[in-house]
């Protein structure tokens, strides 16, 4: 459940999640236990799925953010193809859609080149009609934090 708590919480522990529960507990003026006890809750629940640093991509050497929208065949089942296109460690985010695609990928690689490369491999799948990708030319705004 999201009370005003688990809300104050969840805005601080999304800021930095390294944070200790003193420190957290300091900034939202609870007992340490309190806000140990439910973190662990949240975490039990499925609020908190998992807790992994932010990693710049830029610094990793994979600078080019591109989407790859894919329409698929027919008789293609969009969740088996979701799956098996999520297998890709350079695909970030597989989204079902509606509208004139069927899927729409978010992926991270290391220039255009790596790009043409994964475009190539994910279409030797089955089941593809057809696929666009769109490269970011500049990211202002990348944030996975959720608002509460």
């Amino acid at each position: 459940m999201i009370d005003e708590l688990n809300k104050s919480i969840l805005e601080e522990y999304q800021k930095d999640a390294s944070i200790t529960y003193r420190t957290l507990a300091k900034k939202i003026g609870e007992p340490a236990s309190t806000v140990f006890s439910r973190i662990k809750q949240m975490k039990e629940s499925g609020i908190i799925t998992r807790i992994v640093p932010l990693v710049s991509s830029v610094a990793v050497g994979k600078p080019t953010t591109a989407w790859i929208k894919i329409n698929l065949d027919i008789n293609t089942d969009c969740c088996d193809f979701a799956e098996e296109v999520a297998k890709n460690h350079n695909v970030m985010e597989v989204h079902e859609i509606t509208g004139e695609w069927d899927i729409l990928l978010k992926v991270k690689v290391k220039d255009n080149l790596s790009l043409h490369d994964l475009t190539k491999e994910i279409s030797k799948l089955p089941g593809i009609k057809d696929m666009q990708s769109l490269i970011a030319f500049k990211t202002i705004k990348e944030d996975p934090r959720i608002v509460i």
